[in-house]
């Protein structure tokens, strides 16, 4: 779509508000959503490897029909079952070659696509998430470009640090989220590009040894943007971002007055501070004089 569909009320009315997302599946994406997913399981691989990861009962496999089973597939004790279904299609999708159809009618890439459109045109809480692997919660678009912008810059970099910045934003927004791995995975992506830049001689380089460094030799580099005065800006925001992102992780050691389990919230402010760090080594935004 190259723009955002509007209800005819809501535009007669001047309504602009974001539109309330809807999380689990609600009954106007269940058809379409079940029907997404009994095309996807022309596969009959796929429907094996699905309810062997999520342990579903045998009377799936045995009955008449197993892919119509699983694509109908309900649990009362679990409302999450059937996003946990798609998305573990996805992974199963993502393991095959995404240019080959076989006989099953579509191609794996086209299968991801009209997921993403029937999620996104019904307002789900959900989306196929950047590595087409999987769900994961609805982010706002600019914060979507702006870390896969940090991940190709790093690419094109050092290898490592695009990998975790996807296992970072896959933990902090998946469908079972993981602030933990979140915030670690972020602090590991910034790492990867920071050490070889900042500590290339360091035989254990951290985090919060390059936050050392450039704390003490703020005299040493700048940005490449220019401060009020038209001069090269310091990098005391890169310093305090630094700071954040290293003294945030409270779970890093036990045991200590202030260690405490991240929280989701922490955890995506980490992902998006790691992201805007990564950008900003990768592609040489901090600079020596």
């Amino acid at each position: 779509m190259t723009r955002t569909w509007r209800r005819l009320a809501d535009r007669l009315n001047g309504k602009h508000d974001p539109e309330v997302l809807y999380e689990g599946l609600p009954d106007h994406l269940a058809v379409p959503v079940r029907h997404w997913a009994l095309e996807a399981l022309r596969n009959y691989v796929l429907v094996g490897v699905v309810c062997l990861r999520l342990r579903l009962p045998s009377t799936v496999l045995n009955s008449r029909a197993p892919d119509e089973a699983l694509a109908n597939y309900q649990d009362k004790n679990n409302p999450m079952i059937f996003l946990e279904i798609v998305d573990a299609l996805l992974a199963g999708l993502a393991d095959t070659n995404p240019y080959s159809s076989g006989n099953y009618g579509a191609t794996a890439r086209d299968l991801r696509t009209k997921l993403d459109y029937i999620l996104t045109e019904g307002g789900s809480a959900y989306m196929v998430n950047p590595e087409r692997d999987g769900l994961c919660r609805r982010v706002n678009e600019t914060l979507r470009e702006s870390l896969e912008a940090a991940v190709q810059a790093a690419d094109k970099q050092t290898q490592g640090a695009g990998t975790h910045l996807r296992e970072a934003f896959s933990a902090a927004y998946g469908i079972s989220p993981n602030p933990s791995v979140a915030y670690s995975q972020s602090v590991k992506a910034v790492e990867a590009v920071a050490n070889p830049l900042f500590l290339p001689k360091s035989p254990e380089p951290t985090l919060g040894a390059v936050r050392s460094t450039l704390d003490q030799g703020r005299n040493k580099y700048e940005m490449v943007v220019q401060d009020r005065t038209g001069a090269p800006a310091g990098i005391n925001a890169v310093v305090e971002l630094l700071n954040l992102l290293w003294h945030g992780q409270r779970d890093r050691h036990a045991g200590g007055p202030t260690s405490q389990p991240v929280t989701q919230e922490a955890a995506e402010t980490a992902v998006h501070a790691a992201a805007l760090l990564v950008h900003w080594i990768a592609t040489g935004a901090i600079r020596k004089k």
